[in-house]
């Protein structure tokens, strides 16, 4: 143990974005034996804000569930209004004056909590305690904490070092999960099988014919093949003329890897006509179909070519909010250390008149949702990606309309194309962004 990490008192300053702290916390936990009591400054709840206090519950309750340590004291604290100077500097005396005598050292990481809150913390607690205060941030541009009074001393990286699992994660946010897992290839008994139709969409990405599953299932639905009743064969095989074992190899290999009851084509190329029907196919097998297939594929990837276990799948998550419960889907998230990367991938693709191909507004509207998840999950640490099939200077241009909206740095989001869709390929490009 560094003998600077020797304070007694730690003060945290809670806002909207519990992650920083959890982490600050838990690095002090693993590395300061003297540390007694951690203090959470938190704003209150008042009639234009809810206030900060709930995330100071559930960083004391994920914190003592990890821990387990009888001697560290939780000290959580409101600030009436955070807004006025003269209200913060009183708070913080008043607060501190009751225990100054116990107090031996004190350290303040004023990552979290207002931009008043951390410049008027400081200076009351600087002015307080003198000698005895030190005070460090969290760095989200290097993950590394930097300490005000000896800038020389070295953290190294925290990701590598400070780890959290997903269920910590959402309990921080006042999220649970409702259901993870649930997609068509998890319904699947035989697991070989899997494995099997995600090495031939892998075929499918490296050969650049994603796009024939797409447009073979938007054709065969516009027709109302996956209609309920049986379809007459001369439907069926007028709608999907254009698509031949010899034409799409790759794409009718595919069509018969699935279970008996869910193909629509055989090993030899031949439509099973008696499987066009909505009674017989499943409500996630019609997912799957419909772009499920791609976030699958995604996750797959990573897996695959990643140690990192962290990664989960089609989760739909309850958060509690002012409004009450809010539900909201991920399609793939990632955990590296403690800094997360949410992944939502969509297959949409719109033509003009002219039939060239255009942005759509549901991509569009995915690329917003998921860096805003993103961000209020992970905080400024916070990567986001946006999967999807379009050409190359569509997906660059949706990038850059994105980054300018939102206003998400050069690093922190990034759309694919279907260029960027082969295994290695793609593996490449996330690997940089979300572990580099």
């Amino acid at each position: 143990m560094s003998k600077q990490y020797d304070f007694t008192d730690l003060v945290l300053l809670i806002g909207n974005n519990p992650l920083p702290n959890y982490v600050v916390a838990k690095f002090f936990h693993l590395t300061n034996k003297n540390l007694q009591r951690i203090w959470l400054i938190h704003s209150e709840e008042n009639k234009f804000s809810r206030g900060t206090g709930r995330y100071a519950d559930n960083i004391e309750n994920v914190l003592r569930n990890e821990f387990k340590n009888p001697n560290i004291q939780y000290l959580k604290e409101p600030l009436p209004d955070v807004s006025q100077v003269s209200e913060i500097v009183s708070e913080v005396k008043k607060l501190f004056s009751n225990r100054e005598a116990q107090i031996k050292s004190l350290h303040l990481n004023y990552t979290g909590g207002t931009k008043a809150m951390s410049v008027h913390v400081y200076q009351a607690l600087n002015n307080m305690f003198k000698e005895k205060f030190s005070a460090s941030y969290l760095d989200a541009r290097d993950y590394h904490m930097k300490f005000d009074k000896n800038p020389d001393l070295i953290t190294g990286e925290l990701r590598s070092q400070i780890r959290i699992n997903s269920s910590d994660l959402f309990k921080l946010h006042n999220s649970e999960i409702i259901t993870e897992g649930r997609a068509y290839l998890d319904s699947l008994q035989d697991k070989s099988l899997t494995e099997e139709m995600m090495q031939n969409l892998a075929k499918l990405a490296n050969r650049n014919e994603l796009l024939d599953l797409r447009n073979w299932f938007t054709d065969a639905n516009k027709a109302g093949l996956f209609e309920e009743g049986k379809k007459d064969r001369n439907q069926i095989d007028m709608a999907l003329a254009k698509y031949s074992p010899q034409n799409n190899p790759e794409l009718f290999a595919h069509l018969a890897l699935f279970p008996e009851n869910d193909r629509f084509a055989d090993k030899k190329g031949n439509w099973i006509y008696s499987n066009f029907d909505n009674k017989v196919n499943s409500n996630l097998l019609r997912k799957f179909n419909e772009g499920g297939w791609l976030e699958s594929y995604v996750a797959w990837v990573l897996r695959k070519y990643s140690s990192d276990i962290n990664i989960i799948s089609n989760i739909e998550l309850k958060t509690k909010g002012n409004m009450g419960s809010k539900r909201f889907e991920i399609d793939v998230l990632v955990i590296n250390g403690y800094q997360i990367c949410g992944i939502s991938c969509g297959t949409a693709i719109k033509h003009d008149k002219k039939g060239r191909e255009k942005l759509s507004n549901s991509l569009k509207n995915k690329g917003f949702e998921i860096i805003l998840r993103s961000s209020q999950i992970g905080g400024e640490e916070a990567r986001s990606v946006l999967v999807t099939l379009l050409e190359r200077n569509l997906a660059r241009d949706l990038e850059k309309d994105l980054k300018a909206a939102t206003g998400a740095g050069e690093h922190k989001f990034i759309v694919l194309g279907r260029d960027d869709l082969p295994e290695e390929k793609m593996w490449k490009k996330l690997h940089e962004h979300i572990y580099e």
